[in-house]
């Protein structure tokens, strides 16, 4: 596990700047404190940090060249399968000097190009360069566990692409941090800019199961990776057993994921699928597997007591934090940083805080997410299973949302209801603020977002007039790529890996190929999970209502000080002062929900994520830069034309 960066140039006699490649790499330490790295040759610069999981000698030291050194590789990930896939490569002639799947994954794509991707089972995001046709390539796994993302600069004499696993490994290296304002209805309504886009200027993201490829200035993006023909493909595939095909597949999900040479323990949330992934793994591990779990004083939030339930029936050495209240603040200033991105879901410091308690007994954690988006977990997917209910409610129902004495989820359906359409409550089934309820902004909202309609489309393609089976696969997409990046910098932000079996690509595909009748069950979510593994878990968490990892924040921004600061000073911090809203009315929305209004608590919370993230981020990103366009240093005058190979213990 690893973080990766560099730049190639349109000049390819220019010599890059060993400086600047260092603070690229330097930014993001954290991803790869064990050793790093820099190759550096006219017109092209790669560098890694590295966090040691497989062979901990200097062997596995990146970027790292193929015995000729025409290629070379900077790698962030693990493929669990790699070990599978070198005797073919040996039996063609190829000798390995490390036991690192980095070098498998270099000489696989020596011996097949782009279509070795195909053949790998896990997560990761490379860059390999050919010294001799001069051309980058750049991959991402099918799922988007490990980011990517990129910056074209087209001016002067630092022209070229520049990329890393985070954003501000961009800016270290001089493009400009600007916040992109047009995005700002996607953050409201989504929290997350899905897609190719994020919420910088000139900063775009390589898609999962997408592949770049550079060359004399050109570049190329395809995907590799469509799960919407791959299910179409499996669909002759019968299943005649699911449940034992699930119990199975995830059991070897799970089972692949122990490839290690460092401690491994459960991120244990004290819910179905967190203890789905503890129970497997104890079942092949065996006892003393240490898991971790964060306790909250709410009792409403707090699932410690089940996690303790999982954790002594299976002897697994329990872990728990609770985090102050007074760190709040400076945990999400920090964990902007880390993110990159506005934080998301709420529980992202506390991801962080867990993490970085757990650093000291552990290097990998495995986690349960995923399982929502491809089982059917989420609760607001419930009603997407009954369209014609749907229709027939919406005339009273939508009608009816500003009755206080509804039921809130029933006033929730109902404000959906509103949107008219029903494809248009798929587009939007993630969302807790719609388009037509943001009426501080100034022109008022479109309710357009060209990727996800794009998702949406071919999944009502692959699964005509199942309103719920579209809601998943779009999820599968966007919402979910919100989580992993969540997961990723969190974890990654204490130094400590995370590994996802539910994102088993085996399982995704053989889930999205079922038919619904399989899949879903009108009696209780997930059915495939808590069927094929519910005998390993205490009763009071197989037939348990879904808790989900939720935080209290809108307490928390009403009774904690500097919080309540926070939200009172909305109305005159950045970006916010300078963004589209009635100012009038923002002040109004203020007001309303200091006083406790709970209609205002998701829209105040995204304000101040995003107001927090801006004040913390920016200044921070600017002071790390170096500026693309300067005049030439000794450095670079005097750079040798042969590659500069440096490293760090």
């Amino acid at each position: 596990m690893c973080g990766i960066c560099g730049v190639v140039f349109h000049d390819a006699t220019r010599q890059p700047d060993e400086q600047k490649l260092t603070a690229m790499r330097d930014v993001m330490s954290y991803r790869g404190p064990d050793d790093a790295g820099l190759y550096l040759a006219p017109g092209i610069a790669l560098g890694s940090r590295r966090l040691a999981i497989q062979d901990l000698s200097p062997r596995g030291h990146m970027p790292m060249a193929s015995h000729d050194e025409r290629y070379w590789i900077a790698y962030n990930g693990e493929v669990y399968n790699h070990r599978e896939l070198r005797p073919a490569l040996e039996a063609r002639g190829y000798r390995f000097r490390s036991n690192s799947d980095t070098e498998t994954l270099l000489y696989l794509y020596i011996e097949e190009g782009a279509a070795m991707l195909h053949r790998l089972n896990g997560m990761f995001a490379l860059a390999i360069w050919d010294t001799v046709e001069r051309k980058l390539f750049l991959a991402r796994d099918r799922m988007g566990v490990k980011p990517l993302y990129f910056s074209h600069h087209l001016k002067g004499e630092a022209k070229g692409l520049y990329f890393g696993s985070e954003p501000k490994t961009l800016f270290a290296a001089g493009v400009p941090a600007a916040f992109d304002s047009s995005t700002w209805e996607e953050l409201l309504c989504f929290r997350y800019v899905a897609g190719e886009r994020t919420p910088f200027v000139n900063v775009e993201r390589l898609l999962p199961g997408h592949h770049l490829t550079w060359q004399n200035g050109k570049t190329e993006i395809k995907r590799w990776w469509n799960l919407s023909e791959r299910a179409q493909a499996k669909r002759s595939e019968v299943v005649n057993d699911a449940v034992g095909w699930f119990r199975e597949t995830f059991d070897s999900a799970v089972n692949v994921r122990r490839i290690s040479d460092v401690p491994i323990g459960v991120l244990l949330s004290g819910g179905l699928d967190s203890s789905s992934v503890a129970a497997s793994l104890a079942v092949q591990a065996g006892a003393g597997i240490n898991t971790f779990t964060v306790r909250f004083a709410e009792a409403g939030y707090d699932e410690g007591p089940l996690a303790k339930q999982l954790a002594d029936k299976w002897q697994l050495n329990y872990h728990e934090l609770f985090v102050k209240e007074d760190d709040l603040l400076g945990r999400m200033q920090a964990a902007s940083w880390l993110n990159d991105e506005p934080l998301v879901h709420g529980n992202d410091l506390y991801l962080w805080a867990i993490s970085e308690y757990a650093k000291p007994k552990v290097t990998v954690l495995l986690s349960g997410e995923g399982a929502d988006e491809t089982l059917g977990g989420y609760v607001r997917y419930q009603p997407l299973q009954h369209p014609a209910l749907l229709a027939a409610a919406r005339p009273f129902l939508s009608r009816m949302t500003s009755l206080n004495a509804l039921p809130a989820r029933l006033r929730k359906l109902g404000r959906f209801l509103q949107l008219g359409r029903l494809d248009r409550f798929v587009l939007f089934n993630s969302c807790e603020m719609l388009p037509h309820e943001l009426d501080l902004l100034e022109p008022q909202a479109r309710g357009a977002f060209a990727f996800r309609e794009s998702i949406l489309s071919e999944a009502q393609q692959l699964y005509p007039n199942e309103l719920i089976r579209q809601a998943m696969y779009s999820d599968q997409h966007a919402f979910l790529s919100s989580i992993l990046d969540r997961n990723d910098r969190m974890t990654m932000g204490a130094s400590i890996e995370c590994r996802v079996p539910f994102l088993d690509y085996r399982l995704v595909e053989g889930l999205a190929a079922l038919p619904s009748t399989q899949l879903l069950s009108s009696r209780a979510s997930k059915h495939l999970l808590r069927n094929g593994l519910g005998d390993r878990l205490p009763d009071d968490i197989r037939t348990g209502r879904k808790w989900g990892f939720g935080v209290p924040w809108a307490k928390y921004f009403r009774t904690i000080p500097a919080l309540r600061e926070c939200v009172e000073q909305l109305p005159h911090t950045e970006p916010i002062v300078s963004g589209p809203f009635v100012k009038a009315r923002l002040q109004t929305i203020v007001k309303e929900f200091l006083a406790g209004a709970p209609q205002h608590d998701a829209l105040i919370r995204q304000l101040v994520m995003v107001s927090v993230w801006h004040q913390s981020y920016f200044a921070k990103a600017v002071s790390v830069a170096r500026p693309l366009e300067r005049a030439t240093s000794a450095l670079d005058a005097t750079a040798s034309p042969n590659p500069i190979k440096t490293s760090l213990r």
